[in-house]
């Protein structure tokens, strides 16, 4: 499969639509070489003003020119890049696929940001006297379908729609090259080997959506919360931390969302409630209003784990890994109290979430160790035996493996956050 054909498939539809409603903006994508920017690949959402705007004459070459400026800064600097359009209005553009197949952006918009609601208008009126050369009294459309939006939380959503299509990119390129199990050419004896599928990637991103999701498959909603809060705190900025982190929720939010809709359990009523759920960040004064509105859009998703064919299995295995934390928990074990064979676990684990088991156990033995060392001054070694590692060098290799720092580095960075 080419890039190209990737952008138009039903999956990155369905991801494209998923975005636009959860930032309440339209969203493309295009390919761009030079100074040459081809036609839309794939897309999703509308905004009135902008169809008003492409029927002006130059109307659409003025859009084109715009979103190419942005496109080149982004594709240059290799990560999303807000801008203004001709128009006035709020856009980001970010790269996609930089590696496997150069070129492609993703744009995001038109927005207003929130901050700044009454520049919408004026903005739109001079861009319109800008482009037909005359001066009217209104703006011929409504410009209700503009949503206000933090201006922090849009680059946020690009970068994460732009991770999300990469891995959706390399699972499809996969999925193609696999062929069927062996079978006896005709006549000649010859059995061609299958090539097995390659087991899902865990979840790196900082945004833990695999992890969360997994948590509310079990029913845990106390571990989904803690996993949230701990995303939501691990954000180092120079600027104002609240904003920061308001954009971190609503990516932690589309990444949770979309694991749980690979492991299909019922994401639809939280993704209808993302509007709102937007609406409930920009109202946050707190970190624990933000987890707050996390934990309400993201516990809907409990009411779907009937379809995530797991057979009752996630929610007693995460109460048995529970109950013998800190202790040694032995996949043996688990496996004989579940009536279920070791294997069985592992692969469900890892096909559902990308975490085999001893990653999944490991997991919760970091997360308690992070909390830990935000919130207490315990040495390094009782943190170690507190959350079952007896060893605190075999501890600090444990959490440089899932955190990519030492225990020292992350208390220095993140001590205090709750």
């Amino acid at each position: 499969m080419n890039a190209a054909a990737f952008f138009r498939t039903d999956e990155v539809r369905r991801a494209l639509e998923r975005v636009s409603q959860a930032g309440s903006m339209p969203v493309s994508v295009h390919f761009v070489e030079g100074d040459h920017e081809g036609p839309s690949l794939a897309g999703a959402g509308k905004c009135e003003a902008c169809k008003y705007v492409a029927g002006c004459p130059g109307g659409k070459a003025a859009c084109r020119d715009s979103r190419m400026s942005g496109s080149r800064r982004a594709l240059t600097r290799q990560h999303p890049v807000a801008y203004l359009c001709h128009m006035g209005f709020a856009c980001v553009s970010a790269p996609i696929l930089p590696e496997s197949a150069p070129g492609f952006v993703l744009t995001l918009g038109p927005y207003c940001p929130a901050e700044a609601p009454q520049t919408l208008t004026l903005d739109a009126m001079r861009g319109l006297a800008a482009l037909v050369d005359e001066e009217r009294p209104f703006f011929p459309t409504p410009l209700t379908d503009i949503a206000l939006v933090p201006s922090a939380s849009v680059p946020v959503i690009a970068e994460w729609t732009a991770e999300s299509l990469s891995e959706l990119w390399e699972r499809m390129r996969e999925r193609s090259q696999e062929v069927e199990p062996a079978i006896e050419d005709a006549g000649m004896g010859i059995r061609r080997p299958s090539r097995k599928r390659r087991p899902k990637a865990p979840d790196h991103s900082p945004y833990r959506g695999a992890e969360i999701a997994a948590a509310l498959a079990s029913g845990n909603q106390t571990l989904a919360r803690s996993l949230v809060k701990s995303a939501l705190a691990e954000v180092e900025s120079k600027g104002e931390v609240l904003a920061v982190r308001r954009a971190r929720a609503i990516a932690l939010a589309g990444a949770t969302l979309e694991a749980a809709e690979c492991a299909n359990l019922d994401t639809l009523d939280s993704w209808e409630e993302f509007p709102a759920f937007v609406t409930a960040l920009r109202q946050a004064r707190s970190d624990s209003d933000l987890t707050s509105a996390a934990m309400s859009l993201l516990a809907i998703v409990l009411r779907g784990t009937a379809r995530a064919s797991t057979d009752g299995m996630l929610p007693e295995l995460d109460r048995l890994i529970m109950a013998r934390l800190p202790e040694a928990v032995r996949l043996a074990e688990v496996a004989q109290r579940l009536n279920r064979h070791p294997t069985a676990i592992t692969h469900q684990l890892q096909r559902k979430f990308g975490l085999s088991f001893s990653q999944y156990v490991g997991r919760v033995r970091i997360d308690m160790a992070k909390e830990l060392l935000r919130r207490t001054r315990l040495g390094v070694g009782d943190i170690a035996q507190r959350v079952g590692v007896a060893d605190a060098s075999n501890f600090s290799k444990l959490f440089r493996k899932f955190e990519g720092v030492s225990p020292q580095q992350y208390r220095s960075r993140y001590k205090g956050q709750r």
